[in-house]
Parts: structure tokens; sequence; C-alpha cells
């Protein structure tokens, strides 16, 4: 009997301890159901309970949890949808699986964040040593996204489903929440701050939006998911040499042609400034190639794409690039079509090839010399050896290098001494033309009426010639206008130091005039006169009562008219405007210490838009009332001898000329800022 005594004492023995360690352990030794998780958070009247509601259902208390500054990430609802749930990949985990800081309840009321990594070791350590934590980890006020916030907290779908956060679809609106978040982006904490928005706009997301195509590449096909590395780090798919790996990952059979060809050797092998796709297709916003505004497209091609490595000038000096090649082609038969809008004609990519492209030397070339009447015959059927001899780009090299550039040149040559010489024949028979009538002038039976003394022909000389040399040097600048046969140097510095002369010397006219305008007798009756009027708007509304036929008569004018006072003050506010905005430029970092970089954009937008709009007032308004006129065909003579004949001050001025002969009638003294009769003493 003593064994089975000493047995039952045992067992006695443990299933006390077992008890006591049940009454005194920790709860949560006790497993606890989901229902009873559910009492509270099954019911959606918890996410309306009150302060004092929440204080009797849960302890105070638990970790601090940092505040999520700038989040672009929902805060997961306390309410917990059972049926989702159920549903879940989770189904067969209990609530305190993963929340296993609840042992008791009513639990506290801060809950640590749930760890993954007890059954997800592997993604949690990867995921450790991505981007998104190490990265965040050096910036304030950012928290790198959990888990949850790209796979969801207590309904987390299969990733094959429709509804879950990473299904195919539904991938580039996960990344977008931050990638396409206004607080974050400002913060720093996203490296290509349009990459959302660029990528809605790619043939890719169409393939996936518009056509459901799984095997459309999304974000994490080219950055990966929870490895996601730094573009800078080696290891990562789109660090710049590896790029075309990853895109070959879809794109195989282009991938092993590219990277057999010069722009693929070239980049295996380190060189910085080697093309990989994404410096020709773009990285985010990757468009089909008929589509106009891919950086593939038949335009782009020649016109950006390939000029932006062959046709700049650093590149040209580090790798012996010849950028003569893009001009050659530019001034060729084919670049002269294709600007014509011609869609037929070849571009680079027509001769040279997409992703096969090689050295001239290599025999798979398709302009090696022996593949050429092939490549040619593409467009030009039948096309022989003999067919694509010579320099294929315009341009110096070779027999025909040599007659293309005799040829330009002699008729450049031509071009300059036949019209020149046009010019200087026109340009005397206008010049006798005009001496004779000036002579006629002189010749008037009455001596004219004095409308601009010396003083004021100078500064009108001064204004105009200055006036044009900045017109021209100005849009010379802008557009980059060059004389032919002079150097890039000697052109750079006539556009420049042209324009500054030019503004030096209007400027300094303005000075005067308005020294003059202020200081002197005459100049302050001519001001004066100058200002508008009330009567001013009538002359505006009779003239245009003349012009349409209702009136018979023309308002009578004096000393000036409502056109002259126009072009006045125009030229006041425009010269205003220009000096202003034009120091501005010229001394851009000394305007910079005092204004931001916008200010300085809006001043040159500014300059350019006034500048047209001068001189398009110019020639339609001015030029036309001195030159094109029919009453002073074929010229005003008064900017050069500033006289004004009797016959067009009855026409002009009419009411001017009343006030000198009522004066003179009564033997009153000439009013400064009037014409005045010039007497043959004078």
């Amino acid at each position: 009997m003593f064994p089975l005594h000493r047995g039952r004492i045992r067992i006695v023995g443990l299933v006390g301890a077992v008890a006591l360690l049940l009454a005194s352990g920790p709860s949560s030794l006790r497993a606890m159901e989901n229902s009873e998780c559910l009492d509270c958070h099954g019911d959606r009247d918890i996410l309306s309970w009150s302060a004092e509601d929440r204080e009797s259902n849960v302890t105070p208390g638990g970790p601090e949890r940092p505040h999520r500054v700038a989040s672009p990430f929902p805060g997961i609802s306390l309410h917990v949808d059972a049926g989702l749930y159920e549903a879940s990949v989770h189904a067969d985990l209990s609530c305190t699986d993963c929340h296993a800081d609840v042992s008791d309840l009513p639990h506290t009321a801060r809950l640590k964040a749930v760890d993954c990594s007890g059954c997800h070791s592997g993604e949690a350590a990867v995921y450790a040593k991505s981007r998104h934590v190490v990265g965040y980890k050096r910036m304030a006020g950012i928290e790198a996204p959990r888990c949850s916030d790209c796979h969801g907290a207590h309904a987390i779908p299969k990733s094959s489903l429709s509804s879950s956060p990473v299904y195919f679809r539904n991938i580039a609106a996960t990344c977008t929440r931050c990638h396409g978040n206004r607080e974050v982006i400002e913060q720093g904490g996203i490296a290509i701050p349009g990459a959302a928005r660029m990528y809605e706009k790619s043939i890719h997301n169409k393939a996936i939006v518009e056509k459901g195509l799984n095997k459309s590449a999304s974000c994490v096909d080219c950055h990966g998911a929870h490895d996601l590395k730094d573009r800078f780090d080696p290891l990562s798919p789109i660090y710049r040499t590896n790029i075309p790996e990853t895109c070959g990952k879809c794109h195989y059979g282009v991938y092993t042609i590219f990277r057999e060809s010069v722009h693929g050797v070239a980049l295996a092998r380190g060189v910085p400034d080697a093309p990989g796709c994404t410096e020709c297709h773009g990285e985010h916003e990757i468009r089909q190639a008929d589509d106009p505004r891919s950086a593939v497209s038949f335009m782009a091609i020649s016109e950006k794409t390939c000029p932006s490595c062959h046709a700049a000038e650093k590149l040209a000096a580090r790798y012996g690039v010849q950028t003569d090649k893009v001009k050659g082609y530019r001034d060729s038969f084919h670049g002269l079509s294709q600007r014509l809008g011609d869609r037929t004609v070849a571009n680079c990519s027509s001769c040279h090839g997409v992703h096969e492209i090689f050295t001239t030397a290599d025999p798979r070339s398709t302009v090696n010399p022996k593949n050429l009447p092939v490549t040619c015959g593409q467009c030009h059927p039948g096309a022989t050896e003999n067919f694509a001899k010579g320099n294929i780009h315009a341009g110096a090299g070779g027999i025909g290098g040599t007659v293309k550039y005799w040829v330009e040149n002699i008729y450049i040559w031509l071009i300059v001494v036949v019209i020149g010489g046009m010019v200087l024949h026109n340009g005397a028979d206008y010049l006798r033309k005009m001496q004779a009538l000036y002579r006629e002038r002189q010749e008037w039976s009455h001596p004219g009426y004095e409308r601009l003394n010396r003083s004021e022909r100078i500064q009108h000389l001064l204004t105009l010639s200055s006036f044009f040399v900045l017109v021209v040097t100005g849009f010379a600048l802008k557009f980059k206008w060059s004389i032919p046969f002079l150097s890039d140097a000697t052109n750079v510095a006539l556009r420049g130091d042209g324009h500054r002369a030019a503004a030096i010397v209007m400027v300094a006219t303005s000075v005067y005039h308005m020294f003059y305008a202020i200081f002197t007798e005459r100049g302050r009756d001519q001001l004066a006169r100058m200002m508008p009027r009330w009567q001013d708007a009538l002359d505006v509304v009779a003239m245009l009562q003349y012009y349409i036929g209702i009136s018979d008569h023309k308002p009578k004018f004096g000393r000036y008219s409502y056109v002259e006072k126009a072009e006045y003050l125009a030229l006041v506010w425009g010269t205003i405007v220009m000096v202003v905005t034009g120091f501005m430029l010229w001394f851009e970092n000394e305007t910079l210490k005092r204004i931001p970089m916008w200010g300085l954009d809006v001043a040159t937008l500014v300059h350019y838009y006034e500048a047209i709009l001068a001189t398009l007032a110019i020639f339609v308004w001015h030029l036309y009332y001195v030159i094109i006129n029919p009453d002073f065909a074929p010229m005003s003579f008064t900017w050069i001898d500033g006289k004004l004949s009797r016959h067009h001050m009855e026409h002009e001025h009419p009411l001017e000329l009343e006030e000198i002969e009522e004066r003179e009638r009564h033997g009153g003294e000439g009013i400064p800022g009037t014409s005045t009769l010039l007497t043959e003493e004078k």
C-alpha cells in the first residue's frame, strides 16, 4: 500500500501546485477567447465611448507610444470586424497571440506595438535593414511604416485577393500614402517627391489599372518589398548599374541585346555617364513610344534624348563624343525633313538601332559600312553600296564633306554679296530721294514751325538708337542669335556687352530727360501739356465716330493729341519697368540678397514680356504714324530737322496753330512749350 499512497501524494501535490500557480501566477497562462475581446471590440459602439466609458473599461498605464508626426497612415480602429478577421490570414490566431501584453480584462489603456517577428522572423530581419527603417531613424519626427501600415491590421487578406493593400493593383496606392503625402515630402522623407504622380501616368501603371496585367511593373517589382534599399547602395535593384538587370526581369529579350551594346558595356564597366534604361525611357513616368510626351517618341529621339549626351560639350571632352554629328543630322536632309514635320524620315534610332547600338567598326552594327545598304534599304528599297557612300551626317569628313563645305560657304558669301549689294543700292536710292524731298522742304513758301528743338532731337535720337540695339541684342540673348563668320566668343560679347552698353545709353538719356523736364522752362511746359485730360477721352470717342463714319470731321487737337500722350506715357512706364528689372538681372547676386529666387524669376518674365510689348507697340503704333502714315509719306522729317509744315499743323494740330496765330496778332511772345514760327533769320 505504501507505493500507492506515495503515488497519490505526488498526484495531489502536482495538482495543488498547478492550482496555486494558476491562482497566483501571470494571468497570461489563462487562455483568453477571442469572444472575450470581441465583447467590446466587436461592437461599433466602442468608437463612440466617452472618456468615462474608456476609463471604466481599461486600466491606466501601458507603454508610452511616440506620436507619429507627419504619418500618412490611418490609426488602427478600436472596432474589429469579426467577419473580416475570420476571413483573414490570421484567422487561426487568437487576439492575445499578437497582443501578448493583454493578460487580463480590463487591459491597460496603451498596448505595446505588435511585434510580427515572432512568426515572420525572416521578413522582420530583412525589413530591419531596409531603407524604410534605417533611413527613417535619421529623420526626426517621422516614424518608419510598420507591418500593419502596408499589410493591414486585423483584416489582412491574402496578397492574391483584390482586397489586400499589397495586391498588385493596390501596391501603388499603398506606397503613395507616403510617397504622395505632402507632410512627409516636406520633411525630406521622400527622395523623389514626384515619383507617385509620375508613376500614375506611366505605361506600367496603365497596364495594371486599365488592362489588369499582373505582370506589369509595380513599385515592389523595381524597388523590392521588405528589403528595399537606397538607390546608392550597390546591392539595390535600382542602383545605376543594376537597373538594366532589374528591367530585364520583365524585358529579358531587350536586356540580352542591350547588355552587349556599346551603352550596356560602358554601363557595366562603371562609366558614370553611360546611359541605362532610365536615361532614355525615364524612371517613373515611362510612356509608350508612340506617346508624343515619351522620351523615346519619334521627335524626342533626335531632338532631345540622344542629343542630351551626344551634343553635350562636357561629355565630348571627357569621352571623345563627336558633338558635330547631332548638328550634322539636323542640317541633313533627314533632319530638315523631320523639323518640317515628316514622321516617316529616319531619326537616330532608325539607323543606329534602339537597344542594339554598336560601334561603327563592329560587324553587328547597323551603320557598319558593309551593313549600310541594308539599313538604308529599309526606307530606300534597292539601295546599293554606292547609295550609302560618303558622310551620312552633314558636315566635315571625306570627299562629300569637303564638297558640301565649299558649296555651303560659296552660297553664304554669294548671299552676302548679292543681297548686301541690293541693300546698298536701294539704300543709296532711298537716301537720294529723301535728300530731294528734304531740299523741297527747304523751299517751302512758309518756313514751318519748330516742333522739336535740338536738345529734344538729340534725346529722341539716343532713345531711338539705344532702343533698337536693346531689341536686337535682347532677343539675341534670349534665342542665342549669332552673326555668321564671327566666333562664338565674339557673338557672346556682342550680345551681352552690346545689350548692357545700349542699356546705359538709354538710362543716361532718361536721366537727362528727367532733368530737362523738371529744370527747364520749356521742359516743364512740355510735360504739363503732355498730361492726360478729360478732353482726351472725348477726343478718342470723337475720333472713333469719325473712323466708322458717324461724324464727317475729326476732332481738333492742340499741342499733343491723345496718340502722342499715350506714346509718351507708355515710354515712361516701359522705361521704368525695363530699367528696374534689367538691373535686377544684371546684378543678380545683389538682387538675391534682398528678394527670393522666385522674385528674380518674375523679374525675368516681366523684362521679357515688356520687351515684346514695347517692340510691338513701336512697330505697330509709332512707326505707323511717322513712316507708313500717308499724311507723312514717305517719312516724317520732324525727328531730323524739328520742323512741321503749316499744312501738317492745320491737319494735325489746328488748335495749337490757332493759339500761335492769336498770339502773333496780339504781338505776344512765344510760349516755350508751343511750336513757334521759324522766321528766315532763324
